[in-house]
């Protein structure tokens, strides 16, 4: 029910964002997580708590797209990719204390509303937080706009002048074709089908891997922080080293290790616990890298009209590969080789169709679809218009 509630929630924010803003489309999902995440563990029945589950879901996945695509619309190009990898380290951090306080405490309802507390932190600071100047740029609000990068200006204490504000340009023509934009391009086209697809095996791996940890001979709980602590410096070394070697190296060497490495456990006996769970564990490093290169690559290939959208769709996909994952699990019972062959398999395909894509290190963010499909063929400083990046590299 949670997945199913991410799923949705995916789904309805990312046009939301699109229509009403990235601040709205963050704040409302992080009420309902906030409010939620409290019910579930007060519901009297297994209905509500059902019902609750999905709403959390409901939350998170429109928090976690929105807030992501908020802080890389404000970061500045030489860091950009940090929005993505920093949320994925929190999250990494997260599952390491969530593993050892289900071990302390295995009162479930207590559990619960411990959960709570950071999002009671969360419930403060979400309303002081500013809005995507790139997205009022877009609607035709430049005089807002201007306002938000003067105060994100003196903030990094880097004052604008006059004569620079001046030359910023307004999208007095609101696109509201939506997600057509990228159909009518092959290129583009080609592109959003490439991520989602290697989105979707990523999630499908890690969460069929993540289900079938029992079968890995060592305690469950053992398991879990063995993900959460390789995951941090899976995550700390995509921050460096995209920088260093870009996204697309990256992005097809992650997918193709972590398909690799997960596939060799079919070549270890059962009783080998510890070999098959330190390749299971391998496979995740990797693949949760893929999965923030792939959230980098969703944000930067897209024009601004439609890269909340974009980023929305492709999270879909993501949890599309979490919801059938259990499913897959299940033809084990046919043959055990069977899921690891099948997410494996479409991993590796992930891996390959990367070298289709283009490099979008060190370059502007696309605001229109022209601009997008040059992405991958032109020098990083194509434009000589004055972006909200140029204000806000250190926010």
């Amino acid at each position: 029910m949670f997945m199913a509630g991410v799923l949705v929630g995916s789904l309805m924010f990312g046009p939301f964002a699109e229509s009403f803003g990235r601040k709205r489309a963050t704040q409302i999902p992080a009420v309902l997580l906030s409010v939620f995440t409290v019910t579930t563990a007060l519901c009297p029945n297994v209905y509500l708590y059902l019902v609750s589950l999905f709403l959390v879901g409901f939350g998170a996945g429109g928090y976690r797209v929105n807030s992501i695509i908020l802080s890389t619309e404000w970061i500045g190009m030489s860091k950009r990719s940090w929005g993505a990898c920093v949320t994925q380290l929190f999250s990494a951090i997260g599952e390491c204390v969530l593993a050892g306080m289900i071990y302390g405490i295995r009162n479930w309802r207590l559990a619960q509303l411990i959960t709570a507390v950071p999002l009671a932190v969360l419930m403060i600071y979400i309303w002081f937080i500013p809005e995507s100047a790139r997205w009022l740029l877009s609607r035709g609000r430049k005089e807002e706009a201007k306002q938000l990068i003067v105060k994100a200006a003196a903030i990094n204490k880097h004052p604008v002048s006059e004569s620079l504000l001046d030359k910023i340009e307004v999208n007095n023509t609101v696109n509201n074709e939506g997600i057509k934009i990228i159909f009518r391009s092959s290129l583009l086209t080609r592109y959003f089908f490439i991520i989602i697809l290697s989105w979707f095996s990523v999630n499908l791996s890690i969460y069929s891997l993540y289900l079938d940890m029992e079968s890995f001979g060592l305690s469950i709980f053992v398991t879990q922080l063995l993900y959460g602590v390789f995951e941090v410096p899976s995550v700390l070394l995509s921050i460096w080293l995209l920088n260093i070697f870009g996204r697309k190296i990256l992005f097809i060497a992650t997918l193709l290790i972590g398909g690799v490495s997960s596939i060799l456990i079919l070549a270890v006996p059962d009783d080998y616990a510890i070999a098959v769970t330190s390749l299971a564990v391998a496979s995740r490093f990797f693949l949760i890298w893929a999965g923030s290169i792939c959230m980098v690559f969703m944000q930067e290939l897209f024009p601004t009209s439609v890269r909340q959208t974009a980023t929305a769709l492709g999270s879909i996909s993501a949890r599309l590969g979490g919801l059938l994952a259990p499913l897959l699990n299940l033809l084990a019972t046919y043959h055990w080789v069977i899921p690891i062959t099948v997410f494996s398999c479409l991993t590796l395909i992930g891996g390959f169709l990367g070298f289709l894509l283009p490099e979008t290190k060190r370059k502007e963010l696309p605001e229109t679809a022209e601009e997008a499909e040059l992405n991958g063929q032109v020098s990083p400083t194509r434009r000589t218009t004055t972006s909200p990046h140029s204000y806000s590299t250190k926010m």
